[in-house]
């Protein structure tokens, strides 16, 4: 089936239905607002997008991408990909372990095991087993791809710990919860847990601009 990155509209019309049956999200829209979208774009290189904001803040992740992306100009064939040696992308910003991830992702595509095209033909759990084959790939980098680049609206990156924070303060938790409780504490939510996880970055970074 074709697959589309969300629109803000769906984002918000997402969050409303979940709002309309739980008051506390509906107080926390009235008092932090919607988000907007987070699309992204299909392809090679959002999934390098995602590499660079593993286990990274979002202005850490946004900085080292920036440098990616004017580095290779929008040519992100494996060609290219593979003929930048481990220095080159240190001097960009990635880890070794990040670089070693960049050079799967890019054999894979270059010999086929990889088909990012086949993607949105596939179901959700057929589509994260396809990502998560490649090294460095867990549930959370496929989950952010498969939510923000082909606006799959139930897809909940429970690992992401903004999106349990968020959870954590916006139901009042003594602790953040772990990923498996956050899968169920949020079942309730599906077929909208994905917004509901953009909400929560959005309110989580709310929250923390009154810190």
């Amino acid at each position: 089936m074709p697959r589309r990155p969300m629109t803000t509209a769906e984002v918000h019309s997402a969050i409303n239905a979940v709002a309309a049956t739980c008051p506390t999200t509906a107080a926390a829209v009235q008092a932090v607002g919607l988000p907007e979208t987070r699309a992204q774009d299909q392809g090679t290189n959002t999934f390098l997008r995602v590499i660079c904001g593993q286990q990274l803040s979002v202005k850490a992740a946004a900085s080292i991408w920036n440098r990616v992306d004017t580095h290779f100009d929008g040519d992100f064939s494996p060609e290219r990909l593979l003929a930048l040696d481990t220095d080159g992308w240190r001097a960009l910003g990635l880890s070794g372990p990040k670089t070693k991830y960049v050079y799967g992702l890019a054999t894979a595509l270059a010999d086929g095991t990889f088909r990012p095209k086949d993607l949105p033909e596939m179901n959700d759990a057929d589509a994260l087993a396809h990502i998560m084959a490649l090294k460095g790939f867990g549930a959370w980098s496929a989950e952010i791809y498969l939510l923000f680049a082909e606006g799959r609206g139930d897809m909940f990156p429970a690992d992401d710990l903004a999106v349990q924070k968020g959870y954590q303060r916006l139901f009042k938790l003594d602790e953040k919860p772990t990923p498996k409780a956050l899968r169920a504490l949020t079942e309730h939510w599906a077929p909208h847990r994905g917004s509901m996880a953009i909400f929560l970055w959005h309110y989580y970074g709310a929250a923390t601009l009154d810190d």
